[in-house]
């Protein structure tokens, strides 16, 4: 079975409706939304796909045994460098 990054395994955990053929589809389908800029998440959901084709029944199995939410912490960046903080009640003056 092909290794997959904690990134990936959190697509296949967003993304997986249960059976292979199905996750392939999401992928794809998401894929088909994606923005120019979004040029990162493109090339990721690019690298699942292609290790997820080559997954027979039985790895796909173990695969979803291993992606529960405990495993597959939604960690994903949302390009923020900097920490968000409230501006809602600043003024200007």
């Amino acid at each position: 079975m092909p290794e997959f990054t904690q990134e990936e395994l959190n697509l296949v955990y967003l993304y997986d409706p249960g059976n292979l053929r199905g996750l392939i589809y999401e992928l794809r389908s998401m894929m088909g939304v994606l923005m120019p800029d979004e040029k990162e998440l493109h090339d990721l959901t690019e690298s699942t796909i292609r290790k997820v084709e080559k997954l027979t029944r039985a790895d796909y199995k173990a695969l979803c045994e291993t992606c529960s939410p405990e495993d597959c912490l939604l960690n994903f960046s949302l390009g923020f460098d900097q920490e968000m903080t409230d501006t809602s009640n600043d003024t200007e003056e």
